[in-house]
């Protein structure tokens, strides 16, 4: 326990960062594997966090456009908070094999594009993870590690820290409509001896990894209890609801959908424009948060039955000029909420719009605009051009807990959980 002569540290500076410059575990090798999938079993809107040692198991599938049967493993890494690799060896963080065949396929049918669906669970009886922490899964050819096909972030927790979290109005007046602040307290009472200089606090607002915050000092320590609720930190635009792309039947021309057409036998779908939300009113509605649901209303079966299509997203910018010195970004799971080339949107002169294609399984997708400096990009202004900011907006936030004990060689993950705005209304 803590010693009680930690009643109070008043306001420390409670050293924070926003991890743009981490390392993204999130990457496809192989143009042909396509809707990637990991998530707790039946709660496909999850993150990928399972407890240690307990039963419930992890879904993970994929889609290969290769059409014919791939000799496909799995393996786990264990990786530090920051997402670089860990110095353990493989032997010691996982029982069983870390070299595991993937044997569970089908074949599509009623399809024009054909694909084989891969399709496992893990952690199970021949792989299992023996410490708590940030994981990479890797599939990979022909047992051959190095033939890496795509990597996947999972979490495995320990669930040994109480949370305690709220989604706030920011003190500050200028931003106090526009964005939504987090406060969190830590109940550390499990834990029989721990250094907290050695803590590390995550919040993500709507699984995009590549802006979550870190805090490494709380303000407050009283007893067993952390607080960490500083005016300036865990500050988050608010943005809009997602907007939304019902892509679940190929026949019905539903309320985004501009156009579908059959170019060189392939499935184009064109979405009317879209334009800057900023100006318009708020207003609430369900979203999935810029996640996406394979299903479909054309069939029985979404996993091999779903047929894909080439999805061409435009957004008409003021006055048809293109936006100097700055990018726009798709933003969602779609685009694994990583702001590349793979998400950037590309100015068409001539129409004077920005343009960009994706290929995307039958589904319900939802998916914001992301708008950034070049020069001086700043998570916090991300949505005020595109989509506009409102406190109102419901959000979620995602809470983890980082630990690097003395004399060991990795962060492990003692706690994880979520929130969301509305709930704390």
């Amino acid at each position: 326990m803590f010693p009680k002569l930690f009643l109070l540290v008043g306001l420390l500076a409670g050293c924070f960062t926003n991890s743009h410059a981490q390392m993204n575990p999130d990457k496809i090798y192989d143009s042909s594997i396509h809707s990637i999938l990991i998530h707790p079993l039946n709660k496909p809107l999850a993150m990928p966090v399972v407890v240690l040692n307990e039963g419930s198991p992890l879904q993970v599938s994929f889609d290969d456009f290769k059409a014919d049967y791939q000799d496909y493993n799995y393996a786990i890494e264990l990786m530090n908070a920051n997402w670089t690799a860990s110095s353990l060896s493989s032997f010691d963080y996982v029982k069983g094999f870390n070299q595991i065949k993937i044997n569970s396929f089908s074949v599509s049918s009623m399809a024009s594009q054909h694909y084989y669906h891969y399709q496992f669970s893990f952690p199970n009886v021949n792989c299992k993870p023996t410490k708590s922490g940030n994981y990479i899964l890797k599939v990979f050819k022909n047992g051959n590690a190095n033939e890496l096909v795509f990597t996947q972030r999972f979490y495995v927790v320990e669930d040994q820290v109480g949370i305690a979290a709220q989604v706030q109005e920011p003190f500050d007046g200028n931003i106090s409509k526009t964005h939504q602040k987090i406060s969190v307290q830590l109940d550390l009472k499990q834990i029989y001896s721990l250094q907290p200089e050695q803590l590390q606090l995550e919040v993500i607002q709507n699984y995009r990894y590549s802006d979550a915050i870190k805090i490494s000092e709380p303000n407050f320590i009283r007893g067993n209890i952390l607080e960490y609720n500083k005016e300036d930190q865990l500050i988050f635009p608010s943005g809009k609801e997602a907007r939304w792309l019902d892509l679940q039947s190929m026949q019905l021309v539903s309320d985004r959908i501009s156009r579908f057409q059959k170019i060189q036998d392939k499935n184009y779908v064109f979405l009317k424009p879209d334009m800057s939300r900023n100006e318009l009113a708020y207003y609430s509605f369900n979203d999935l948060n810029g996640n996406y649901l394979i299903s479909n209303t054309d069939a029985l079966q979404s996993e091999n039955q779903n047929d894909y299509a080439y999805v061409v997203f435009t957004y008409l910018p003021k006055d048809h000029l293109p936006l100097v010195g700055q990018n726009l970004y798709l933003s969602g799971a779609f685009t694994n909420n990583t702001l590349n080339k793979n998400a950037e949107m590309v100015f068409d002169p001539k129409l004077g719009v920005y343009q960009k294609t994706l290929i995307l399984k039958q589904g319900y997708y939802s998916y914001n605009y992301i708008l950034r400096d070049r020069l001086d990009p700043n998570s916090l202004d991300d949505f005020t051009e595109t989509e506009g900011n409102h406190w109102e907006t419901e959000n979620n936030y995602s809470i983890l807990v980082y630990y690097r004990a003395p004399g060991t060689q990795y962060d492990s993950l003692l706690g994880f959980s979520t929130i969301n705005s509305k709930q704390c209304w």
